[in-house]
């Protein structure tokens, strides 16, 4: 019975998928004949992500390390919930090759045809409204961006329209994102005017702003890979089961996150000619941002493959519901080699497997885990700038093919201690 429902549930969702788009594309049918599903997700959380009128008390954050050089312009700002946003994607693509490859040894065309697999080069465009005097020349109403825009927010997960890979285990993965254009920003008191689908709309592209880490010198720039161009996952060590294709014809899903709506913040930098720019990006929560031009290394990917018919779903009880702490999956042995050795960071630099806002008693589900070893753990964000960077406590536990459990973790009411 449960595989039943849990095929039904896919099934829902290409139907979802296809009565968003538009215009004479076979959607539907292309969906239909595929054994993949890709959906693509702009949240740190997997399950039941915040709203956005609730993160931060519907307050954009404001970057305000110290020291810093940052002059803000916050007139006018719009409550977190009402943040124009609009995302255009271009791409998505897997690899089997280069195991562990940050990508800097792609120089060519060639390149990148020998290095990746195409799963789809269908564009999509994503908003939180429509932008465009004239509907023709809108792209986001023509791919169905509305309801794709509240998918990949709302923790559902957008559908990417995509074509089936073969079997084995995949190193990485890849978002190729065009633009993330936010409805705010401020130059010389007034909202600018940028350029979005070829459209005059009022804020500006942040992602030029967010390719590079801030402080990185101009020739070493040259050399290094756009983050955003891939939004790029490494399968390190540890995470070999969460992406690999079976033969078969058991249906399959890819699901691609980055860390967005729960990370927006103010920030600013010095233009040439002096004058301060405020702009709406990710959060500094991991790489410091100080009033430079480059503002990345903050926006963290993770892909995972799964089989509906063969996972199960993790509950966590003993909750107390807040807006800053997570609970969390890990794999129990990421970025640990055969040799033992540590090659990662998990806490600071992977985004976990699945994780949820912490909420009162048993109301914190995790789903669609495989059988395997993993790590629960109880997180906080105690720099209050949306990303929950500690982790109060971590515990092992085993989840069976294809089984429910429930765990137990007191979570939510200290900021200094989980469970054990």
């Amino acid at each position: 019975m449960k595989r039943i429902l849990k095929s039904f549930a896919i099934l829902v969702l290409i139907l979802a998928g296809a009565n968003c788009s538009s215009g004479d594309d076979p959607l539907l049918s292309a969906l239909i004949n595929n054994r993949m599903v890709v959906i693509l997700k702009g949240t740190y959380a997997t399950d039941r992500p915040l709203d956005f009128a609730q993160i931060n008390n519907n307050t954009l954050f404001v970057d305000d390390d110290a020291p810093t050089t940052e002059v803000l312009d916050t007139g006018g700002v719009p409550a977190y919930n009402q943040l124009p946003i609009y995302l255009d994607i271009g791409e998505v693509r897997l690899s089997t090759k280069g195991y562990l490859s940050n990508l800097y040894d792609i120089d060519s065309d060639r390149d990148v045809e020998e290095f990746w697999d195409v799963v789809s080069t269908t564009r999509q465009v994503y908003c939180s409204q429509l932008y465009a005097a004239v509907a023709a020349n809108d792209s986001c109403s023509d791919t169905g961006g509305l309801i794709n825009y509240i998918e990949f927010f709302n923790g559902v997960g957008a559908l990417y329209p995509s074509r089936d890979v073969g079997p084995g285990g995949y190193t990485h993965a890849g978002v190729f994102m065009r633009s993330f254009f936010t409805g705010f920003a401020k130059r010389e008191g007034v909202v600018p005017i940028g350029r979005f689908d070829n459209n005059d709309v009022s804020g500006t592209d942040v992602l030029p702003l967010l390719n590079y880490d801030a402080g990185v010198d101009a020739a070493v720039k040259a050399a290094l890979p756009p983050q955003w161009f891939p939004l790029h996952h490494i399968t390190y060590p540890g995470q070999q089961d969460s992406m690999q294709v079976f033969n078969g014809y058991a249906s399959l899903v890819l699901e691609v996150r980055t860390n967005i709506k729960e990370n927006l913040m103010l920030h600013s930098f010095p233009d040439a000619q002096g004058e301060y720019f405020t702009i709406v990006g990710i959060s500094d929560w991991r790489v410091e941002h100080t009033g430079q031009f480059d503002m990345g290394g903050n926006a963290l990917t993770r892909a995972r493959l799964f089989y509906p018919d063969y996972t199960g779903n993790v509950q966590v009880t003993g909750g107390t519901e807040s807006t800053r702490h997570y609970y969390a999956i890990y794999y129990a042995h990421e970025c640990i080699d055969q040799t033992g050795a540590v090659i990662c960071n998990k806490d600071r630099d992977l985004l976990p497997l699945a994780a949820t806002p912490v909420r009162n008693g048993g109301d914190n589900v995790m789903t669609e885990l495989g059988p395997g070893q993993y790590v629960l753990q109880c997180r906080y964000d105690a720099v209050h700038d949306g990303y929950p960077e500690e982790v109060l406590s971590e515990i092992r536990f085993d989840l069976p093919l294809n089984t429910d459990i429930s765990i137990a973790c007191a979570c939510g009411s200290s900021t200094t201690t989980g469970c054990n």
